[in-house]
């Protein structure tokens, strides 16, 4: 699988022209080399299908907005609404002790967007204030409050099934793309389905989405990386700053020689347990839930698929309800 062959499910018949300059200033180049999964591209505890980054779901957002909306403002919001996203992502937002609402990285260092003096003509030669890029809850297509269903959240899901954990084909995701449309709900506009089937397919991918993000495996290698970013920082090997202005590749060269990156680099698989390990690094903590519960079309009246589907509502409970061992560890594995 390669980026242009997930790329071209989001395509309706060209690239939208007016994108293309975008994509090379300086704010959307710094993240062709910041990763999707926050960090965890470097270990072999997970193995995605590619290097998935914040440039490459940047896109996608895009391209799922201007489907919907062919709107050029919002489409451009959605190609740089994680313009401040730091190296290895939410992982930093751990080091902020941002454990439940992971928004505390992006606010931490200054907007990137009034750094870039290219960018900044481009928006004023297409007539758009930054104040309306800026604020990204004007549009509900592409950002929309959990657990309704958005640009950002609908990429999410289907690039962590599809390139992350591999539980989902390319024909699944285009099948479920072509099956989306726009409803409405008490007078906000909103991504849904046109039919149940569909609905009730996407749900599986929530369900292990969901799942996989409240895991141990996932804490684990978050909460490690973490604290192996903390002690590269009180050696004085990087800075904070460093995670906004460099690449993940420019940062991963300074901690080779950290004998806890390597053993974050060479660990394979995790162990939960209830029983806190005597010998081992071990992670024990409460992280945001995520949840996407979409509306379907039912004869023209938009609802939630748990509302009308006995299958989808199980589905929302075992996420409400799931929650792995108390302790994830690497036996004999410390910082």
């Amino acid at each position: 699988m390669t980026f242009n062959d997930y790329l071209k499910i989001f395509i309706d018949n060209d690239f939208p022209e007016f994108l293309q300059k975008y994509l090379y200033t300086d704010t959307l180049r710094i993240l062709r080399g910041r990763s999707q999964f926050c960090g965890c591209d470097y270990t072999k505890v997970y193995s995605p299908r590619l290097f998935y980054t914040r440039f490459h779901h940047s896109i996608i957002t895009a391209l799922i907005n201007y489907h919907f909306t062919q709107d050029k403002k919002s489409t451009i919001a959605s190609l740089l609404h994680d313009r401040n996203t730091p190296c290895f992502a939410h992982t930093i937002d751990y080091i902020l002790g941002d454990y439940n609402i992971q928004e505390s990285s992006e606010s931490f260092h200054e907007d990137v967007l009034f750094q870039d003096y290219e960018l900044l003509k481009m928006l004023k030669d297409d007539k758009i204030d930054v104040a309306e890029i800026i604020d990204l809850k004007s549009y509900p297509i592409l950002e929309n409050k959990s657990p309704k269903l958005c640009a950002d959240r609908l990429d999410g899901v289907l690039h962590t099934c599809a390139i992350w954990l591999h539980t989902h084909s390319l024909n699944d995701i285009a099948k479920i793309f072509s099956d989306l449309t726009i409803l409405e709900d008490n007078d906000k506009l909103e991504i849904g389905f046109k039919s149940e089937e569909f609905a009730l397919k996407f749900a599986e991918m929530v369900l292990v989405y969901a799942k996989e993000l409240q895991a141990n495996r996932n804490k684990f290698v978050t909460q490690y990386l973490s604290d192996v970013i903390k002690l590269s920082i009180e050696k004085g090997l990087i800075t904070i700053e460093d995670l906004y202005t460099k690449s993940e590749s420019e940062i991963i060269g300074m901690l080779q020689n950290l004998p806890s990156w390597n053993l974050f680099t060479n660990a394979s698989s995790i162990i939960s347990s209830d029983t806190k390990p005597r010998d081992s690094y071990s992670v024990s903590i409460d992280v945001k839930k995520r949840n996407v519960i979409p509306l379907v079309d039912v004869n023209g009246i938009p609802l939630r698929i748990n509302e009308v589907n006995e299958q989808a509502r199980s589905i929302y409970e075992e996420i409400d309800n799931y929650q792995d061992k108390k302790y994830g560890f690497i036996r004999g594995l410390k910082l």
